[in-house]
């Protein structure tokens, strides 16, 4: 999961990442505190924002990895001679849904 906010000037507006892994904001604010202090990426503007201003993202090399090893044993069991199992199928969709699950797990809890 990639945590990302909003730049605060309004001629950016992009997207910046943090990188912090925590998978709720109670887990986050003893790591950071409840408020961070980060520089834009894009403009270089420095925001103080609090941590419920932060949205979580699937991440989307995770969803990769889990289709390449889907593929690769796909490949491994055509060559042995068994037919693809669903096993190999639900692999990313096995990754995909615990990603999703967990960027809305983090994205409906807020502190005070």
């Amino acid at each position: 999961m990639k945590l990302g906010y909003y730049c605060a000037s309004y001629s950016c507006g992009k997207i910046n990442y943090l990188k912090v892994a925590s998978n709720n904001r109670y887990d986050l604010k003893g790591e950071i505190g409840t408020e961070f202090n980060e520089r834009c990426k894009h403009c270089g503007k420095h925001t103080k924002k609090h941590i419920n201003r932060l949205h979580g993202e699937m991440n989307t090399t995770v969803l990769l990895i889990a289709v390449a090893i889907a593929i690769a044993g796909t490949i491994v069991l055509w060559n042995i001679g068994f037919i693809a199992s669903p096993v190999t199928f639900g692999i990313p969709a096995l990754a995909w849904y615990n990603e999703r699950k967990k960027v809305s797990d983090f994205n409906k809890l807020m502190i005070d």
